[in-house]
């Protein structure tokens, strides 16, 4: 049976609307605050209101709120964005309204799903300076660790676990960085990444 799932995201001020269906092409749009282009609020975390079809045909709704882990500043981000581009120890991150087109496709002899996600972005492109001061983490969280309540919500504390490089740092990560900003330009004191949407393409 076709496995069909709507996501919404919400980072900050920021929502996401992702319909996932076999063989379908389609474009999604995350759309920001003006005053919140690029940086996310003090203590605002992620929210994600997924909506998937069961084998007998209902629908289940489970609304996730992440809080933020601990060991990240309790202060205003610097900015929130999508890798774009890495040239050394240098970050090109895009921000403001994200825009994903998502191509699902199913292999008709093994019915394997492979789906393949495009992120653009409407704002500003920052460069984000990585130095040998910059604290990285890498966020780990565990979205299915905890079974929603039967109001269909539940709260997950992200984690994080510090690392020593951006090595593993992957395609079209999710950035969240805080600094000092000058311009276009951030050098960064505290950066975390972790997979596109929550790792809802994965």
């Amino acid at each position: 049976m076709m496995k069909r799932s709507t996501i919404f995201l919400t980072i900050g001020g920021l929502v996401l609307l992702i319909v996932l269906a076999a063989g379908a092409y389609t474009a999604v749009q995350l759309l920001a605050k003006p005053e919140e282009e690029t940086a996310v609020p003090v203590g605002e975390g992620r929210v994600i209101q997924s909506v998937q079809v069961e084998n007998d045909g209902s629908p289940v709704s489970v609304r996730t709120t992440i809080l933020p882990a601990p060991e990240l500043p309790q202060t205003e981000s610097a900015a929130f964005g999508i890798l774009k581009q890495r040239e050394d120890n240098s970050l090109m991150i895009g921000t403001g309204d994200i825009e994903l087109s998502v191509d699902v496709e199913v292999d008709g002899a093994t019915g394997r799903e492979t789906t393949s996600v495009v992120p653009s972005t409407s704002g500003p492109k920052l460069e984000v300076v990585i130095t040998r001061d910059t604290i990285i983490y890498r966020d780990v969280t565990d979205l299915t660790a905890d079974a929603p309540t039967e109001s269909g919500e539940r709260e997950i504390v992200q984690q994080v676990r510090q690392i020593d490089s951006l090595d593993d740092l992957p395609d079209n990560a999710e950035i969240e960085v805080w600094g000092e900003r000058s311009g276009d330009r951030i050098v960064a004191d505290v950066l975390v990444f972790g997979p596109l949407a929550g790792g809802a393409f994965e």
